[in-house]
């Protein structure tokens, strides 16, 4: 019987030897489909492996999620929140069910949806442009005259219109929108 015991521990640790040397890469998805990120790692070369298991969440030191991927090397993982960071790892899993340790962590920072700027109209020592992003999102417009310093001009939700009736004081004015929530 502690025979038996001591050879599954020796698997359990060949097999943890082996994946803690493979890491996870994380490849950002475009920004607009449904926020998601595809993880893709090295298979073990342990051919006592039948899958592997993906841990990750908000929080470094404590996963809130597992998925468990089968014999694959890759995974899409979606429903991930705009501006958030992520922490994934993954744990191989022998034909006992045993786990390895888990791989070295990785970190992905969701990114935020990019705003679109309209035309351009000119008007009386004013300047007004649409403004889209993720509808009914919340993005600040500012606008800067050297791409260095930036001012807060309006708060507003896309869709939405904006007219700045100062750019008539300045030589030169760039705008943004920065994603709020």
């Amino acid at each position: 019987m502690n025979h038996c015991k001591s050879i599954n521990k020796a698997r359990v640790l060949s097999l943890m030897g082996v994946f803690a040397t493979v890491a996870l890469t994380v490849a950002a998805l475009p920004a607009f489909a449904s926020q998601s990120v595809e993880l893709t790692w090295a298979p073990s070369s342990s051919p006592d492996v039948v899958g592997y298991n993906i841990y990750y969440g908000g929080d470094a030191t404590a996963y809130s999620n597992e998925i468990s991927v089968g014999n694959t090397t890759n995974l899409i993982v979606s429903g991930l929140a705009s501006g958030s960071t992520y922490y994934f790892t993954s744990r191989a899993v022998n034909s006992e069910g045993f786990e390895s340790a888990y791989s070295i962590q990785t970190s992905y920072v969701v990114p935020t949806p990019a705003a679109i700027f309209g035309a351009l109209v000119y008007s009386n020592h004013a300047v007004s442009m649409s403004v889209t992003g993720l509808p009914g999102s919340m993005y600040v417009i500012q606008a800067s005259s050297n791409l260095v310093n930036w001012v807060s001009l309006e708060t507003n939700v896309t869709p939405l219109q904006f007219t700045d009736t100062n750019v008539g004081e300045y030589r030169k004015r760039f705008y943004r929108a920065v994603y709020m929530f």
